[in-house]
């Protein structure tokens, strides 16, 4: 076992703390355009910068989060390609990553679940990677309605949101909805266990940042992760109870050129309660190619990227990452 660093540990845990941007669904939910038109000029302004925010009056109902947070436990149904089912405690290596240099062993376990698709929908015939079903734990007959209950109100939410990213990024509001007919999401119901004392380098979950377009996460019942800013500077995020955090996703990033910041993000063992964590991951069609985003090229700034799917971006970057997925790569 890792010894103790006690200096490392003060150090991860003393960082200060801010109030992430604020934004009000409210009144834009409601059908007043002045306030789209204000949302749009935030949303602009803190995609370049910080990429974490916070919304409220956002529509999701409380009861639909507090639902699945008494859902979230240990439930051995061991993951499969299409990333759903369960990852026991410390069976994640992070192999790779744009903010630290050795390999990071995660401190958590996960019940993953996503979008269902059809038995005979021909990608799931294929058994092509992401398109797949969900397989639910036969000890916990409750889970399936609160998870797809969670999973359709945050879906609900990303659409909500495509008309503002659009005007944001210089688009025609519905710009994005056909990426998004048929948009995958994907949650991970996160179980944190309390560990106040921290080897080197150890974390609940190392830092990182999501490879979808965003990310939804409702307040967690304990505090634990932490936001790089663009100076590289990490800090505890404070929200509102009843907020739900945002933060951008490389997808994102890619699509938009390097406009738009994927921030990284870590997160902290609890000192003493177990935490659960209840990220939602939302992203466009899994099989439709996204070229850069017109608005974000010029003959000054061309495009970094050659087009591609969440499905082929999100495959490569997680057999790059984990070990566990690339193994599901290789020739049988």
């Amino acid at each position: 076992m890792a010894l103790v660093d006690h200096e490392f540990t003060r150090n991860v845990r003393k960082v200060g703390r801010r109030t992430l941007p604020l934004l009000d669904l409210g009144p834009f939910l409601a059908g007043d355009t002045a306030a789209a038109s204000e949302l749009v000029r935030q949303l602009r302004e803190i995609a370049g910068s910080l990429g974490f925010l916070c919304v409220v009056n956002h529509g999701v109902s409380p009861t639909i989060i507090s639902d699945i947070q008494d859902q979230a436990a240990k439930l051995a149904v061991q993951v499969d390609q299409h990333e759903r089912g369960y990852l026991p405690f410390r069976s994640t290596v992070v192999r790779e990553s744009r903010y630290h240099d050795k390999a990071q062993v995660d401190n958590y376990e996960a019940f993953n679940y996503g979008t269902e698709y059809a038995e005979d929908d021909p990608e799931v015939v294929a058994g092509t990677r992401l398109f797949g079903r969900n397989r639910w734990p036969g000890e916990a007959p409750g889970l399936p309605a609160a998870a797809l209950a969670y999973s359709a109100a945050m879906d609900e939410l990303g659409k909500s949101l495509l008309p503002l990213w659009a005007e944001a990024l210089g688009l025609d509001a519905d710009y994005f909805s056909p990426f998004f007919e048929h948009a995958h999401g994907y949650v991970r119901l996160i179980h944190y266990p309390p560990k106040p004392d921290l080897a080197l380098d150890e974390y609940g979950l190392g830092a990182h940042s999501d490879t979808c377009f965003m990310t939804f996460l409702p307040r967690e019942n304990e505090p634990g992760i932490q936001v790089m800013d663009a100076d590289g500077e990490w800090f505890w995020p404070d929200t509102p109870a009843d907020g739900i955090v945002i933060n951008f996703g490389q997808f994102l990033e890619r699509w938009s050129n390097g406009f738009v910041r994927a921030t990284p993000h870590r997160v902290i063992p609890p000192l003493a309660g177990h935490r659960y964590s209840l990220p939602f991951f939302y992203s466009p069609n899994l099989g439709q190619r996204c070229a850069c985003l017109p608005s974000c090229q010029s003959a000054d700034n061309p495009p970094r990227h050659e087009p591609v799917s969440f499905q082929e971006f999100h495959t490569a970057y997680m057999a790059r990452v984990y070990a566990h997925f690339e193994a599901f790569d290789e020739p049988k």
